[in-house]
């Protein structure tokens, strides 16, 4: 039986990571997409080097060089695909201006929603895949005061184009995640933001733990999960 493919999106951040750790222990080849990239991340690739191939790209590196990526060979043969990338800006409603909005989108949500569409066919054809994008709890309530074009941008991945649902009886299945607030070095990006009344506002009354979110997409993202598509999942301690 062959292993199947995993092309982890963000593979380099906190959640990244947790991630690939999950798809290892489970014995699936991991292709790991970083932009800079972290010593965590570099260590754990080093590790395992015969189930991971690292792949470094920058998504604002234009439209074309965009597409192209997507239609690689290796990134084409993908089994699964997980998008877990998030950039993040200190910009609030107030003073928005639409170059911010335009990069948020660009790292965000296009390329969630480009790769859905390639290698949403081919998984078709295969009569297998899993997509599972990580958007935001933040959309719930209309984004946070200071993460404006990051909540608007993770919206867009909650828009399932009606096309897709002819893939679900292909088995595959494709399904978002919102997202809660987790225990990340992103928000060390946001200086303004009380994460002490942040956690307040969480019925369970804690962030979560990478693991926890991990897990989850991994179940949707393999044989695990037969039956769920097309819907938005929220991780967000009760809010």
């Amino acid at each position: 039986m062959n292993r199947k493919q995993v092309l982890i999106l963000g593979g380099s951040s906190d959640i990244g990571i947790e991630i690939i750790k999950i798809y290892l222990q489970n014995d699936y080849l991991i292709l790991a997409h970083y932009n800079k990239g972290t010593k965590k991340f570099f260590d754990l690739v080093k590790k395992n080097r015969d189930n991971i191939n690292k792949i470094k790209f920058n998504f604002l590196s234009g439209e074309s060089k965009v597409e192209k990526f997507f239609k690689k060979r290796e990134i084409i043969k993908s089994d699964i695909f997980i998008n877990a990338l998030g950039s993040i800006n200190d910009t609030n409603y107030e003073n928005l201006r639409l170059k911010v909005i335009e990069k948020s989108l660009k790292i965000n949500a296009y390329p969630g929603i480009y790769a859905t569409s390639v290698l949403g066919k081919k998984m078709a054809q295969k009569k297998w895949g899993r997509i599972v994008n990580l958007g935001s709890i933040g959309v719930k309530f209309g984004g946070g005061q200071t993460n404006f074009p990051y909540s608007l941008a993770k919206f867009i991945l909650e828009f399932f184009p009606s096309y897709t649902k002819k893939w679900v009886n292909k088995n595959v299945l494709i399904n978002t995640i919102r997202v809660g607030a987790t225990n990340t070095k992103l928000h060390k990006k946001l200086p303004k933001k009380n994460l002490k009344h942040r956690v307040k506002l969480i019925p369970i009354n804690r962030m979560a733990n990478t693991k926890e979110i991990a897990n989850f997409v991994f179940f949707l993202g393999s044989n695990n999960n037969t039956y769920i598509s097309h819907q938005v999942i929220p991780i967000s301690g009760g809010e």
